[in-house]
């Protein structure tokens, strides 16, 4: 974190010979708790998931002012930042899922399986695109609902959460507007949005997840900054291969590591879907924990660098959309009767 100008911890940055290696530091939140259901559970209504309790650095606070739980987290993670050692940092992630896009309601009306093998591999269908898809009203709604929720819930209105200093985002479109939705008009001064490549969702075969172009991207959302070496065109999608979860890993470990060497924030943001929210936490050593549209959920991760060389998981073959076992434009007329 950001104190009067000057950093309070020092940012791990592993060389060839090391490597970082991340780890949820769990007892903090609802959500890294194998007892609670993420399929019930409701961030927006438990202060985000944060758990009441004390801590050790509660003593380091002036007594005479009472304070929130979510500030004397804050001041918990600082704290623990400038005690660690000089190849250890704790970084706060608040990782958040789009809201409801054409896709999902694409999804719906067909089923999986038929969407799966034949709906997902075109641009849209029956007056739906889902081409990079856009958000729905509902998906709007969603987003718009968390930002409310962000409004009550920050230090002006007495909820104390720390906002993010970090902003990123994926390049497909349904995550930059659910980003704007629910931070662009807070007017949180350290609302920098920077689009990541890597934090898309899983990659290949979806048209859903195929990004438009750069120059789309800057003409639609002039504020947000696309980082370095950002191409024109859509580098990594392909109509023929579909990114195994293994492989997700891989790539949501190269965006952390990124992040956790150029990034000095404690507090950071990530939009995303939920493919890639799945992978960052299987990257964090955090229980699975599924998301709706529009969910969201804080992790506190404690980021060390090790000696040796990371072990890399075995990359499974393809997720190619399967064969078809009905007709999908049939399932398609039986889903409108």
């Amino acid at each position: 974190m950001m104190m009067g100008g000057e950093t309070t911890h020092r940012t791990p940055n592993a060389s060839q010979e090391t490597y970082i290696k991340y780890e949820t530091v769990k007892g903090y939140f609802l959500q890294d708790d194998d007892k609670t259901d993420s399929s019930k559970f409701n961030f927006k209504t438990s202060n985000f998931g944060l758990i009441n309790r004390s801590y050790e650095t509660d003593s380091s606070l002036d007594p005479t002012q009472a304070k929130t739980q979510w500030q004397r987290f804050a001041n918990h993670v600082e704290l623990l930042n400038t005690k660690s050692a000089g190849n250890v940092q704790y970084k706060v992630l608040f990782m958040g899922r789009h809201g409801q896009g054409w896709h999902n309601v694409a999804e719906t009306k067909y089923g999986t399986p038929a969407w799966d093998c034949y709906w997902s591999k075109l641009d849209g269908a029956d007056g739906i695109v889902w081409d990079d898809a856009a958000l729905t009203d509902v998906g709007k709604k969603q987003a718009e609902e968390v930002c409310e929720f962000w409004r009550t819930h920050l230090p002006e209105q007495g909820g104390g959460i720390p906002p993010p200093e970090s902003y990123y985002v994926s390049p497909l479109t349904r995550a930059i507007q659910t980003a704007e939705i629910t931070f662009g008009k807070l007017g949180i001064a350290t609302f920098k949005p920077v689009v990541k490549e890597l934090l898309r969702e899983a990659i290949g075969v979806h048209t859903c997840d195929r990004r438009r172009p750069a120059s789309y991207i800057r003409e639609m959302f002039p504020s947000y900054t696309l980082e370095a070496d950002f191409a024109e065109m859509d580098p990594l999608w392909t109509e023929d291969y579909r990114e195994p979860r293994s492989a997700r890993k891989v790539r949501m470990t190269e965006l952390l590591d990124d992040i956790f060497a150029n990034d000095e924030n404690t507090f950071i943001s990530f939009t995303s879907h939920s493919g890639a929210i799945g992978s960052l936490l299987e990257a964090l050593s955090h229980r699975k924990f599924g998301l709706e549209t529009g969910g969201a959920i804080p992790v506190l991760v404690k980021a060390e660098i090790v000696n040796g060389e990371r072990k890399q998981p075995t990359i499974e073959p393809s997720e190619t959309a399967p064969s078809c076992t009905v007709n999908p434009t049939q399932t398609a007329s039986l889903a409108s009767l």
